[in-house]
């Protein structure tokens, strides 16, 4: 199965790289930027990202579904520019995409980190996110912050820093 990493931006020149070295490993990489005026375009396109455009959203909810789009996957991985994943979690992902169990979306845990610490205590960890399912099992309403609307059975990653989103 074929993994889409689809990444909304806007002006994060200071992170997109970090980004898009840790997702080095999917099938396709997709950037939707939303009219940032900085570089953040230019290094996702040196860095060989498919880049689509899209109008300045007052939240990223919309940009979400619309880069859904564009993805050609069987399987999306939906980051925001400042996040990475880690290596032993693009493992865990490829295996999932693979032999998924009639699992159609997966919940993955995020680690925020704030002002350079770890924020691993009250609500922030592990901060569950869907960001992680088959193509047409996951659509965003256009609200802002809400829970994707999701078709299927869904599950939850073991909450273990390795496993984990890095925010």
């Amino acid at each position: 199965m074929s993994i889409s990493v689809v990444i909304v931006a806007y002006n994060e020149e200071k992170n997109i790289r970090r980004c898009l070295d840790s997702v080095k490993w999917a099938d396709e990489v997709i950037v939707v930027d939303t009219e940032s005026t900085d570089k953040t375009v230019a290094i996702a396109k040196k860095l060989g990202t498919k880049v689509f455009s899209h109008s300045y959203p007052r939240y990223v909810e919309p940009v979400r579904n619309f880069s859904i789009t564009k993805a050609k996957g069987n399987w999306l991985l939906i980051l925001d520019a400042d996040e990475e994943i880690p290596a032993s979690l693009a493992k865990t992902l490829k295996k999932l995409a693979d032999k998924p169990q009639g699992i159609s979306f997966f919940r993955l845990p995020r680690k925020n980190i704030i002002f350079g610490k770890w924020i691993k205590y009250s609500r922030w960890w592990p901060d569950w996110n869907i960001r992680f399912f088959r193509k047409g099992a996951v659509e965003w309403s256009d609200k802002i912050h809400s829970i994707p609307l999701t078709r299927g059975e869904g599950k939850d990653l073991e909450a273990k820093e390795s496993q984990a989103i890095v925010h």
